[in-house]
């Protein structure tokens, strides 16, 4: 099976580009769902296989982690909903009621796995949804500074 080249024609004008007509090209607005999908097209079923496998040991790992709030880190809860204020930036966060939920238990004593298990008996709403979203926001804090992650 032939590749396509990360190098685009028009950055590279030598490199010729074989287009194929079953490959679905992707909208600059697609969704994660829509980018899974296309790239799902493009692989083989063993590179599928090793990319599946390698996100669920990615993820075990991770659940295996313990969430800390960044001491530079203040929030406050009103009606269900959480404001947060990174002090270092100046810059304000909002998480929904959900979103509270998870960060109400980030407090550096519960692994990802505890929460988890925490939340699935709180929402009405599957272990992996509730695991994805988990996943989605803690990375997503972490990234921002907002949380720290150890491995215990």
């Amino acid at each position: 099976m032939s590749r396509q080249p990360f190098i685009s024609a028009d950055l590279r004008p030598d490199l010729s580009i074989e287009k194929k007509p079953e490959v679905q090209h992707v909208d600059v607005h697609a969704t994660s769902v829509q980018l899974a999908e296309a790239a799902r097209a493009v692989l083989s079923e063993d590179e599928r296989r090793q990319v599946e496998r390698g996100g669920q040991n990615k993820q075990k790992l991770l659940m295996q982690t313990v969430p800390q709030v960044n001491p530079n880190v203040q929030g406050t809860t009103l009606d269900g909903e959480t404001v947060l204020l990174d002090l270092s930036s100046g810059r304000y966060y909002t998480l929904n009621r959900i979103g509270t939920a998870m960060w109400e238990h980030c407090t550096g004593k519960k692994s990802l796995q505890e929460i988890h298990s925490t939340l699935c008996t709180r929402f009405e709403a599957s272990s992996e949804r509730i695991a994805d979203d988990l996943l989605a926001l803690v990375t997503h804090l972490g990234h921002e500074g907002l949380l720290t992650l150890e491995r215990r």
